[in-house]
């Protein structure tokens, strides 16, 4: 069997009103009801195509939510960390990052009673600049990162990191698995495709044209989040601090809706033309191991 034809499915389990309240507003809130309905909603949709994800998730939602970690690891699926609660981790100290992923990792293994192999870093900041996080991950006992996109992004990215699943090799010898996000050559410019808010925008034409170029030479890395599944009305206290806010952040919190209702019609064809596996999976079969 050719192993491109087994895409892997990640889901980033955060809530999107808490970090914006915390992010935009400086109101410090536990995460929302909104990211246990929206985790659901792609629980059962999985459930329906009989497909299993990786579900990287915030520690900060494993607290408030343990019934939802316990629903995801019950129906089979694969539980990894995504940090704590979410600070991109070039804010961080080394012993502050060491800090989140550890808490995440603990407190996800405590409630499922399943050893967390696998770490998504928030917002995807490990790069060139925060590759010293690859370290305090081993350290913690992570097998396999997957936080890296091979493209040059105004929020993330490092250019010129390899686009195939593989190992790497820090100062010390020691070894992680790397499997970086998916990206695509288009016009000359390499792109990320085929997730997130990408997976949004972009027509779904577009995303299956991507999908089958990619799968050529490597399996599809796709991800995306509970919210982007999320359409208003939205609660009444967050409505309220969007209308008090700048045009600068009502824009680009208003981009984050863009598109949302285009997202579980176009999961559902991903999931009915293509395989899909956790990454921990995908990673075994590229590899030839078993992590």
């Amino acid at each position: 069997m050719n192993n491109n034809n087994v895409s892997a499915l990640s889901i980033d389990v955060e809530d999107a009103v808490n970090q914006a309240m915390r992010n935009f507003f400086n109101t410090d809130m536990e995460p929302t009801i909104r990211v246990y309905d929206n985790t659901m909603h792609l629980l059962d949709l999985l459930s329906e195509f009989d497909t299993k994800a990786t579900f990287f998730i915030l520690g900060e939602v494993a607290k408030t939510y343990p019934s939802l970690i316990k629903e995801m690891s019950g129906r089979g699926h694969e539980l990894g960390i995504h940090g704590y609660s979410h600070i991109h981790y070039y804010k961080l100290s080394k012993e502050k990052a060491r800090e989140e992923i550890k808490k995440a990792k603990f407190l996800v293994e405590d409630i499922s009673g399943i050893e967390v192999i696998g770490h998504r870093a928030p917002a995807f900041s490990i790069n060139h600049k925060t590759k010293w996080v690859i370290e305090v991950l081993i350290d913690a006992g992570i097998k396999y990162d997957s936080s890296i996109f091979p493209a040059n992004s105004r929020h993330y990215g490092w250019p010129g990191f390899k686009k195939d699943i593989d190992w790497i090799t820090v100062n010390n010898g020691r070894k992680i698995i790397e499997a970086p996000l998916s990206t695509l050559n288009f016009l000359g410019k390499e792109i990320p495709v085929c997730g997130g808010g990408y997976l949004r925008i972009f027509p779904f034409c577009f995303t299956n044209y991507a999908f089958k170029k990619i799968r050529n030479k490597r399996p599809v890395n796709v991800y995306m989040h509970p919210y982007e599944i999320d359409t208003p009305p939205f609660q009444q206290f967050y409505m309220d601090a969007i209308r008090k806010t700048s045009l600068k952040n009502k824009m680009q919190l208003k981009a984050y809706w863009f598109n949302r209702k285009s997202v579980i019609p176009k999961l559902r064809r991903l999931l009915g033309r293509y395989n899909f596996n956790t990454l921990r999976n995908v990673i075994n079969l590229t590899l030839r191991t078993n992590i």
